[in-house]
């Protein structure tokens, strides 16, 4: 008897440490789908939330999704947040609005919803309330069932497209599901939906340029595979850097990612098909060379730039710039200009971004960092400086923006629809037709029962 109260110890001893082990095995990998899903790129490091994500319809807070009950997502069950995930649909806000990238997420299996839950109940409780999303009549909830019902292909993220292997299936839930790319990097139509036909082909988003990432020649089509490789995990490759929000997603997404996921991603990318967006320039085959006898002399001290009203973009590169990408923009402290696509991209916005806020990008222990000229130079000289490094060393002859595209892209004034721009009156005008047609019903129902 003895014998046998000792033996079922250690078979129950043996199963509760087996659970432990499982238990720890799923928070772990749910913590994995959150660093693919790249949770923090919006909801902050610790998941707290509150920072407004731009839209062309106003700022959408991302929300609390600690395991605090009161503010964030203690109370929700595992069915709870599958519906937010795949349906758009989550307890206390009703239906979201796809700034949350439902319409990818959508793809997640089962096991990684399950996971990922795990995971997000385990991390520290933040008692944080989030400030409320208010776009304004009529971009209300309740609409986003009908806009649910148009887009939404529940258990299938938006823009998928077959997969040819192992590795491109793994690639294509790294990048259409976990990764939402398609979000950033395809462009969105009349009601501000992704354009299947135009998958990854490249979109504005909070004042910047998502680029094409599909493998035609405007894309990524001339990036070698290690190119590509190197800006995934390290931000940067000797043609681009990561800025903004692609800055944070490679900081504290893409970079935590394996070698292997990395490969995954690409091979699935070189599936895609190619989308034709403007054509880049080529890079300089020789570069700039600027004379120093006929530079006029820089303002001292780039901090001071505020005070000076010079408009001349070369004296403000040399006084803000050529301290790290040198007189002639070949480079040191800081990249060659002459080779950034950025550069001589057909759409001014990330070199804008890029003059006027800087880079400020942590990959594991190196930090990149560059200035931002904000606060020192107004949108006329930002304007300058852009026209000047466009011309001198991206070598691309009498182009570049003027003050008032400055003050566009910096206001994030993302080009939309005109039904989107005319919402509202449109709205309201149905609601008036509307009234009056069910007046004249009533008037005439009134009618005929007259004597």
């Amino acid at each position: 008897m003895r014998k046998a109260l000792i033996f079922v110890a250690l078979a129950l001893g043996s199963q509760w440490a087996s659970a432990q082990q499982s238990d720890a095995a799923t928070v772990e990998r749910g913590k994995y789908i959150a660093t693919a899903a790249d949770c923090a790129g919006c909801h902050g490091e610790n998941l707290a939330g509150g920072a407004p994500i731009a839209s062309p319809l106003g700022p959408i807070y991302a929300s609390n999704i600690t395991p605090d009950t009161p503010t964030g997502i203690g109370g929700w069950s595992e069915a709870q947040l599958r519906d937010a995930l795949r349906k758009g649909r989550a307890p206390g806000k009703g239906w979201l609005y796809p700034a949350m990238p439902y319409t990818s997420y959508t793809g997640m299996t089962d096991n990684d919803v399950s996971a990922l839950y795990a995971y997000l109940q385990s991390v520290p409780a933040v008692s944080h309330q989030v400030r409320a999303t208010d776009l304004g009549f009529p971009f209300i909830r309740p609409a986003m069932l009908a806009w649910n019902l148009l887009y939404l292909k529940e258990g299938h993220a938006a823009g998928e497209i077959p997969a040819q292997g192992e590795s491109a299936e793994r690639g294509r839930y790294l990048v259409e599901a976990l990764g939402h790319c398609s979000t950033c990097h395809t462009p969105r139509g009349m009601l501000m939906a992704e354009l299947p036909d135009q998958h990854l082909g490249g979109a504005f988003v909070g004042g910047w340029h998502a680029p094409n990432i599909t493998n035609d020649a405007s894309g990524l089509g001339r990036w070698s595979d290690q190119d590509l490789t190197t800006f995934l995990q390290k931000g940067h490759n000797s043609v681009a850097v990561a800025g903004g929000d692609m800055g944070l997603a490679v900081s504290r997404s893409l970079s935590h990612l394996g070698d292997s996921e990395i490969a995954d991603i690409i091979v699935y990318l070189r599936q895609v098909p190619a989308v034709a967006s403007a054509a880049l320039p080529a890079a300089p085959s020789t570069p700039a060379h600027v004379d120093p006898d006929k530079v006029e002399g820089p303002i001292t001290g780039w901090r001071n730039l505020a005070n000076n009203d010079t408009l001349d973009g070369a004296v403000l590169y040399q006084s803000a710039c050529a301290s790290c990408h040198g007189l002639d923009g070949a480079g040191g402290a800081g990249p060659e200009l002459g080779r950034l696509r950025d550069l001589r991209s057909a759409h001014l916005n990330n070199l804008v971004q890029v003059i006027a806020g800087g880079i400020n990008l942590k990959i594991d222990d190196r930090h990149i960092l560059m200035p931002g000229f904000s606060d020192q130079m107004n949108n006329e000289q930002i304007a300058a400086v852009a026209r000047y490094v466009r011309s001198t060393f991206g070598q691309v002859p009498g182009s570049g923006p003027d003050e008032q595209e400055v003050a566009n892209i910096l206001s994030d004034k993302t080009p939309v629809s005109w039904i989107i721009n005319s919402a509202a009156a449109l709205a309201w005008t149905g609601i008036g037709v509307f009234v009056l047609l069910v007046a004249w019903i009533v008037w005439r129902l009134f009618c005929r029962r007259k004597p």
